[in-house]
């Protein structure tokens, strides 16, 4: 055979064995962190590294938690290349979801195909938000300011003047009363007995909708406290200790986003000292109403929230009658006045019953 003819078939085996040399990368971006009912527009990017041509054909799977419809782009790629992909989203479901591609490559000869199911990021969907009723923690046992940006108090909770003392910071100063009286003064801010909120969430889940309505209840209590400028502390898989802020918030959001179920009961850990100490649970297993015990003894209020059936009823829901008295139901009652000797007061909501804090 001629030189020729063997350079011609090695042209052609390479052809062939393009989609093999073919490099890929898949790069989500635009899907922000948000609650369900989000809608918008995010994009992937692909890049595409192939020393000889090739057909591809991109196409986005789809994924019902981010509300993702099939989008597919095809085309021909040599050497090195960028495409993107627009995808737009409306968020369904908590979790933490990936957004999966499937890459099509073929050889121009039309044989020597090859497909790749790639990742190209994660999207974070925080818990579903509804209203409910609002729960308030019971009163620190110092008095303490409201938290505002910078360390600065809120000139509105000011409740009068008094003159500068050594030790008072420069950016509490009144100015145009200091000019008007001839003398440094400062705000005096307004205190309280503000109080702080620690929540614990048992992740020993009996039915597919416990996890769910327990995020959700963990989000409305936190987004309050966040509002009203209290601490608040969050044990969801980890512990976050006591804390205020946006970013505080974010990563409570992120915990309960990432939710998952564990086979046995997630033990609470000890109440942060002064805190209101708020339990759910479904099973109510012996091992987590000792813990439970033990973990009260530092908290201001204690209160153990149990859903026998997993879920309650949501504002506008209506649900079937509840009969019978699950296990853990039974247990928690059996112990109900050793309980609230150590502080915890056992409230119950079925799963015909609204939420009662």
């Amino acid at each position: 055979m001629s030189l020729l003819g063997l350079l011609a078939l090695l042209l052609l085996f390479l052809l062939y064995r393009a989609p093999s040399y073919t490099r890929v990368q898949a790069h989500a971006q635009d899907f922000p962190p948000g609650f369900p009912g989000r809608e918008g527009e995010g994009q992937v990017r692909v890049e595409l590294a192939s020393p000889l041509p090739v057909f591809f054909r991109l196409e986005a799977l789809p994924s019902a938690p981010l509300g993702l419809v099939p989008r597919a782009l095809s085309g021909v790629a040599w050497g090195r290349s960028q495409r993107t992909l627009a995808l737009p989203y409306a968020y369904r479901r908590r979790g933490l979801h990936p957004v999966r591609l499937s890459f099509g490559l073929q050889s121009p000869l039309g044989f020597g195909k090859r497909v790749l199911v790639l990742e190209a990021g994660q999207v974070l969907v925080y818990p579903a938000l509804r209203a409910l009723p609002p729960y308030r923690p019971a009163p620190s046992l110092f008095l303490e300011g409201r938290a505002a940006a910078f360390g600065l108090p809120d000139p509105l909770e000011a409740k009068g003047l008094r003159p500068f003392t050594p030790g008072d910071t420069p950016r509490l100063l009144a100015r145009k009363a200091s000019t008007r009286l001839g003398y440094p003064v400062v705000r005096e801010v307004e205190k309280s007995l503000q109080g702080s909120l620690f929540l614990h969430i048992d992740t020993q889940s009996l039915h597919p909708g416990y996890l769910d309505h327990a995020a959700s209840l963990a989000t409305w209590l936190l987004l309050q406290a966040e509002a009203r400028g209290e601490r608040f502390g969050l044990s969801a898989g980890e512990v976050l200790p006591l804390g205020r802020g946006k970013a505080h918030l974010n990563r409570a959001l992120t915990l309960l986003a990432r939710l998952a179920p564990t086979p046995g009961p997630a033990l609470p850990p000890p109440a942060p000292w002064g805190s209101t100490y708020l339990l759910l649970t479904q099973g109510a297993e012996d091992a987590f109403l000792k813990a439970a015990l033990l973990g009260a003894r530092q908290a201001r209020k204690g209160v153990l929230l149990l859903l026998p059936e997993g879920y309650f009823l949501f504002p506008g829901e209506k649900g079937r009658p509840a009969r019978g008295r699950t296990p853990g139901l039974l247990r928690a009652l059996g112990l109900k006045a050793v309980l609230a000797a150590h502080g915890l007061e056992l409230r119950v909501v079925r799963g015909n019953e609204p939420l009662r804090l």
